[in-house]
This record gives C-alpha cells, sequence and structure tokens, in this order.
C-alpha cells in the first residue's frame, strides 16, 4: 500500500514538475495562446451618388419623367449584394454647355456640398458644345469650325474634374463621352464621325488625367461602334439606332436607351469594385 501511494505521489510530482516547466518555456519565448476573436458580418454599404451635368444627366426623353440614367443605376445598385442603400442627387440642366456646368460647380454651394460627401459623381458634359457648332455651320460642317469649340470644351471639363476631385479626392467619378444622333438621320455627314472621335478621345484622356473612368456613350447609340457591346443588345437593336432615341426629337434617349446607359455604367463600377 505504501509502495503504491509513493508511486501516485512521485507521477504528480513529475506531471506538476513537467507543467511548470512547459509554462516557463512559454513565458520565455513569448508564445500565449491567443483565442481569435469571432468575426463580425460585413457592414453593408450605403451609397450616395451624385449625377451632375445637361439634359442627359436630367433625362430627357425618359417618358416615365423619373430622371433617366440616375434611377435605374441606383436600383441595380441597390440589389447588388453587399449594398444596403443608394441616395441620389440629380444636377441635370437642361441645354447647358460645359462651361455653365463649371460655372454652377464654381458657385452653387448645395452641389459644393453634394460634392463633399459623394461615393459616385457621374459627369455628362460637352454635347450643347458640339451641338451649338453644329447649329452653326448647319450643314456646312467641316472639322475646323470644331478646333475652338472643342479647345474651350477641353479647358471646361478638365477644370471640372480637378474642382471635383479637390473637393472629393476619394469617390468615383464616371464621365460620359458623346454619341452622334444625327447618324441615322444625316448619314451623309461623314465629318461628325471624326469629330466626334477626337472629342471622345480628348475626353477620355483628360478623364484618365484625372483619374476619372471614361464610359462610352457611342458604343451604345451609333451603329458603327456597336460591335463592342453586342452583349448588350439582341441583333435587331444594332440595325437601328434610332429605336434607341426619344421620338419627339430624335436627339436624347428614350426609356431603352437609357436602360442601356445604365447597365453598362452598373457593368463598369462593378468592375471597378473587384
Amino acid at each position: 500500500m505504501k509502495i503504491i501511494r509513493s508511486f501516485l505521489f512521485t507521477c504528480l510530482i513529475v506531471a506538476l514538475g513537467t507543467f511548470i516547466v512547459f509554462q516557463g518555456l512559454n513565458v520565455m519565448t513569448g508564445k500565449t495562446e491567443t483565442v481569435a476573436p469571432k468575426k463580425s458580418p460585413a457592414a453593408l454599404e450605403a451609397i450616395h451618388l451624385l449625377a451632375i451635368g445637361d439634359s442627359l444627366t436630367k433625362g430627357v426623353g425618359d417618358s416615365t419623367k423619373n430622371g433617366g440614367y440616375v434611377p435605374l443605376i441606383a436600383t441595380k445598385l441597390e440589389e447588388t449584394r453587399g449594398i444596403d442603400s443608394v441616395t441620389t442627387k440629380n444636377y441635370g440642366v437642361t441645354g447647358e454647355r460645359s462651361d455653365e456646368i463649371l460655372e454652377r460647380i464654381e458657385q452653387q454651394k448645395d452641389i459644393q456640398k453634394e460634392i463633399k460627401k459623394a461615393d459616385i459623381i457621374i459627369l455628362t458634359a460637352g454635347g450643347n458644345d458640339l451641338i451649338e457648332t453644329f447649329k452653326k455651320e448647319k450643314l456646312n460642317i467641316n472639322q475646323k469650325s470644331f478646333v475652338k469649340p472643342e479647345e474651350k470644351f477641353k479647358k471646361n471639363l478638365s477644370t471640372i474634374l480637378k474642382k471635383i476631385t479637390s473637393q472629393n479626392p476619394k469617390a468615383q467619378i464616371y464621365v460620359f463621352g458623346l454619341y452622334n444622333p444625327f447618324e441615322a438621320v444625316f448619314p451623309e455627314i461623314t465629318e461628325m464621325k471624326s469629330i466626334l472621335r477626337t472629342w471622345n478621345d480628348d475626353t477620355k484622356k483628360i478623364a484618365e488625367e484625372n483619374k476619372a473612368t471614361y464610359l462610352s456613350l457611342s458604343t451604345i447609340f451609333n451603329t458603327s461602334e456597336q460591335s463592342s457591346i453586342s452583349n448588350l443588345t439582341n441583333p435587331s437593336d444594332k440595325t437601328d439606332t434610332s429605336a434607341l432615341l426619344y421620338e419627339e426629337d430624335l436627339f436624347h434617349p428614350n426609356n431603352k436607351g437609357y436602360q442601356l446607359i445604365a447597365e453598362q455604367l452598373y457593368r463598369i463600377i462593378m468592375d471597378k469594385k473587384d
């Protein structure tokens, strides 16, 4: 009996000694056992979207009178996993040139306030600069007539983007290019294609220089450019671009046109999130 007690006592002493040695080693080597904190569910994102520009931002041609592509892109974002809500502000004014849009950004406090808190900013500008020159020249269009107007537009666009980024360097900025609404009506005015390509190339360059993302509209509304968006439309859509224009002026997008704009914009926004 005494032998058994002595054996058990010896085992207890050895076990206790082993525990003390290991604890000492842990302290000396700085190793401590930690319990990983439980991860909380990811917070859903609330997005504030600001649209600034001309009649394209205003939504002229949208028969619902809801504001063209703006509510459409908001709905698509709200339906996206991880996004809880999308609030929008629409500062589109029909007929404004780029210099007038710039003036509003410089002078209107409410726009400046919205710029500072926006997560996504969308800009449409330049269409009325181009159309004003087109109306002056009527059918006697040549590329030289558009050189000075384009230089003014480029300067205004660059200043607009610099004003926006200085007020909100974290916002994602998207700049729309221009399309030729006269392609189906006046196919004989071939100069417009070259003029438009130059304006859009320069718009894209200025956007990228100011860390903004360019979005092409000519790939939606102009037949010659539609091959790059074959996944957006049915083959029948590509044969008649006028089907995407507002029938009362054949200039602004109609509901279908705005839907395609929203779809392309959504894809680009999602690409930047990945």
